[in-house]
């Protein structure tokens, strides 16, 4: 018996490491409204916390649905629920939610996500900065592309993430996003994991594939990417108010 509880402890954890983005605006790096740019990992382990964040978020749904008179279920989208947009807003038919109420369920989502995570890393780039990098390049350097940006970005992330599984001798599958195979595609393309596999560094085990609008535990990342956003928007002096 001993000899068995000796090997289960030796056994490293793996991670459903979840992905989203905040202020992403192409290769527009002069938005006023987005000077950020973040990317923000949640790494879930995999197992009975895993579960029971499953279970929270699909119960918040499923009250919010009932709540406003929903079938079908609701996905949960940070920025509609902060904003009260979408199916959270008051119509000509049905009742949205008050700032109070929408401020509630989104600190519920939120308390759920942090309740369970392993861990949250986070990269950013600020827009202007490198605009201004950008401008005192040689004229024939190949003009950044919105995919250009959002896949060095992920990169980085993805090599931060390899850090954070080092230190936790675990192991981790990435979902993220994607409305369009296109999009899907291109992150794949950028994905670091041959240059990381080369160094010896590779814990990041694959990504499985694109996860849709309505796969709640998206929310693991979605809120604190929002949040996080925000708050660095705030600290680097641009505005954070949005409609409510």
């Amino acid at each position: 018996m001993r000899a068995l509880q000796d090997k289960l402890l030796l056994v490293e954890p793996t991670f459903a490491i979840y992905v989203d983005e905040y202020g992403e605006t192409g290769a527009d790096l002069t938005s006023a409204q987005q000077p950020l740019y973040v990317f923000l990992a949640t790494l879930i382990p995999a197992g009975p916390r895993y579960l029971q964040l499953e279970r929270k978020l699909h119960r918040i749904a499923g009250e919010l649905a009932t709540l406003l008179g929903l079938e079908g279920g609701l996905p949960l989208h940070a920025v509609d629920l902060y904003q009260r947009k979408g199916p959270y807003r008051h119509t000509q038919g049905r009742s949205g939610l008050e700032v109070a109420e929408a401020m509630r369920w989104f600190r519920s989502v939120l308390e759920a996500v942090s309740r369970e995570a392993e861990a949250f890393v986070a990269v950013h780039v600020e827009k202007p900065t490198l605009a201004e990098f950008l401008a005192g390049e040689p004229k024939s350097s190949p003009k950044i592309t919105g995919m250009d940006l959002r896949g060095a970005l992920f990169a980085l992330l993805l090599r931060e993430v390899e850090v954070r599984l080092r230190e936790a001798r675990g192991y981790g599958f990435v979902f993220l996003e994607a409305s369009h195979p296109r999009d899907f595609g291109g992150f794949l393309e950028v994905l670091p994991l041959e240059a990381l596999r080369r160094e010896g560094k590779l814990r990041v085990l694959g990504v499985p594939g694109p996860i849709g609008k309505r796969h709640q535990m998206g929310a693991a990342a979605d809120f604190p990417a929002y949040v996080y956003g925000r708050y660095l928007k705030a600290e680097s002096g641009g505005s954070s108010i949005e409609r409510r």
